[in-house]
């Protein structure tokens, strides 16, 4: 009776080892598995942000073939949930675990459209779901296994007086449980050792989308800077060379001379151009920008966009607070002085335009300031002034962005950047 016993108390000990392993796995992999919901929703979330701030929608233009598109490049249902009421308040609407919202907003950070973004499950996840279901049924059956156990054990110490004069059937009985034990406690292993090559693989697999994930939001950044970059240098040098152009056909005329002149500068302003071009598709920043100090690169680009206009430019730059300027900052406040000065001359169409970079109570302060026309800022079209670079740009090197305007009252673009305590001048 005592080796019946002890036989049955090691069998219902690997039940229970069995029992804490199984549960321990599900729930690592339920928490595995919010783990990877959080980052597939992170990543989709980061992915329809970036193509918005590329593509940057009006509420009428969120038709169903770009829908369609956004659905396509996210691997996802996109929907439109209508706003009622306040322009901060939306349909309520029950939500999944794999969906979430994303608001558009217009210039005033009012709610004009939510689009409803519901992903497919992995298929690493719905592996998981298929383990979690076979674990309770393991758990279901290794309760059965020891309520059985329990239940020979209490019959055998009904029948020990009756089985006392009977040892050999007695030993072949022990005998039998024993191998029965023996090929139990054997399948546990092997189930064990399936299950973890199984977490194996699926690691494996999760590792992989991960990576393909990372790749993916990798490319889109890239598009979504040569986007920016082809916006704010190439696109701006070619209207400025088309003025230039423009400007010749009127006075070809009245003073061949003076049309030579303007043909020769859009000429070399094309050549620029396209070597900017080049060095684009090679990786690089405009050389000139390298080469020459930041108030010959802003004089450079005004000559460049002015296109044969009468404007005058006031610049007056600091370059012992430009040289506080890292590449980056460089690069991205000659950008920014592109596009404002290009919308001074394009929208604005000013007369004069003033140019200011100083260094002042730790900060660096660049003012770009025209007498055009100005504008309503309730009714801008953000995408037609390239605010929306603008406002990329100063974010990309932490610096405060402010444009203010009225109709008949100019433009005042002024960025703000604070200055590193390492940052020495050169």
């Amino acid at each position: 009776m005592n080796r019946i016993a002890r036989l049955v108390g090691l069998a219902a000990v690997l039940l229970i080892v069995f029992l804490a392993a199984v549960l321990a796995s599900g729930l690592r992999l339920r928490n595995h598995t919010e783990r990877l919901r959080r980052v597939a929703l992170e990543t989709k979330r980061y992915q329809l942000e970036r193509i918005l701030a590329l593509t940057n929608p009006a509420p009428q233009s969120l038709t169903d073939a770009y829908l369609g598109d956004l659905a396509s490049i996210l691997d996802a249902q996109v929907k439109v949930i209508p706003v009622v009421g306040s322009p901060n308040q939306t349909i309520a609407t029950k939500s999944g675990p794999w969906q979430f919202d994303q608001s558009l907003r217009d210039d005033a950070g009012l709610i004009v459209a939510v689009l409803r973004v519901s992903a497919q499950p992995p298929s690493a996840i719905r592996l998981g779901d298929v383990y979690r279901h076979t674990a309770m049924i393991l758990l279901v059956l290794a309760l059965g296994l020891l309520a059985v156990l329990v239940t020979v054990l209490l019959f055998n110490v009904r029948r020990q007086p009756e089985s006392g004069s009977h040892p050999t059937g007695s030993r072949a009985a022990i005998g039998q449980e024993f191998d029965s034990l023996t090929h139990l406690a054997k399948a546990n292993v092997q189930q064990g050792a399936d299950l973890d090559r199984e977490r194996a693989e699926r690691l494996r697999a999760d590792e992989d989308l991960h990576f393909q994930q990372i790749l993916l939001n990798r490319s889109l950044e890239e598009k979504i800077q040569l986007g920016r970059e082809l916006h704010d240098g190439i696109i701006q040098s070619l209207y400025a060379t088309g003025l230039t152009f423009e400007a010749a056909k009127n006075q070809l005329a009245r003073d061949p001379a003076e049309t030579a002149r303007q043909l020769e500068a859009g000429l070399k302003a094309l050549n620029a151009t396209i070597r900017d071009v080049r060095s684009y598709i090679s990786g690089l920043a405009p050389e000139n920008i390298r080469q020459q100090s930041f108030g010959e690169s802003v004089r450079a680009l005004t000559q460049n966009l002015n296109g044969g206009r009468t404007v005058a430019f006031d610049l007056r730059i600091d370059e012992s607070a430009a040289s506080r300027l890292t590449d980056a900052q460089t690069t991205d406040l000659l950008q920014i002085i592109r596009e404002a000065v290009s919308n001074s001359l394009r929208h604005g169409e000013a007369y004069k335009i003033t140019i200011r970079l100083h260094e002042s109570a730790g900060e660096i302060g660049l003012l770009v300031q025209d007498d055009g026309k100005g504008f309503d800022p309730s009714k801008l079209n953000a995408r037609g002034h390239g605010l929306d670079n603008l406002q990329a740009r100063a974010d990309r090197i932490y610096a405060a962005l402010r444009v203010t305007s009225s109709p008949g009252e100019g433009t005042r673009t002024v960025v703000t950047l604070p200055v590193s305590a390492n940052t020495t001048p050169s």
